[in-house]
């Protein structure tokens, strides 16, 4: 009876394959640069009657400016956030746009599936692994004034 011992190349073959599926699953840490548009000083005077919500802690609205729009959202009495409407994950994409969740507790992108937390804009779940770009606020009085410049280094 011959015994044949294997050959090197089958013994390769599957372990090739098992490297490229789990290379395949890998977060795609090499998509598009997010876009940014660059625009003046945007003075939001949080007496008037479409920015109330942003008189009470944890609430938020939504604004024109930026690429797709900017979320506003109130953290304390001193502290506001502004983050740019869109996603960091495939940000070119056309539906790559950043929502209020309905529970007001998160943001999400419905496109790739993408939440992101309102403290730093950080992904807590979904694909994206960047957080959102945030926009530097300075508050004077009742007049809240969203820069073009970044307040996360993007």
């Amino acid at each position: 009876m011959i015994i044949r011992k294997p050959s090197t190349q089958h013994c390769l073959l599957p372990a090739v394959f098992c490297l490229l599926m789990l290379l395949s699953c890998k977060q795609d840490l090499l998509d598009d640069a997010i876009p940014q548009v660059f625009f003046d000083g945007m003075i939001l005077n949080l007496n008037l009657p479409e920015y109330i919500a942003l008189k009470s802690d944890g609430n938020t609205v939504s604004i024109n400016g930026g690429v797709r729009g900017i979320i506003v959202y109130r953290k304390n009495a001193s502290t506001y956030l502004a983050y740019e409407r869109n996603c960091s994950y495939h940000p070119n994409d056309a539906c790559a746009t950043v929502d209020i969740h309905s529970s007001n507790l998160f943001m999400i992108d419905s496109c790739c599936g993408s939440s992101f937390g309102f403290d730093d804009g950080a992904p807590t779940g979904g694909v994206a692994w960047r957080p959102l770009r945030r926009y530097r606020t300075f508050l004077n009085g009742t007049d809240l004034t969203i820069t073009s410049e970044s307040a996360n280094g993007m």
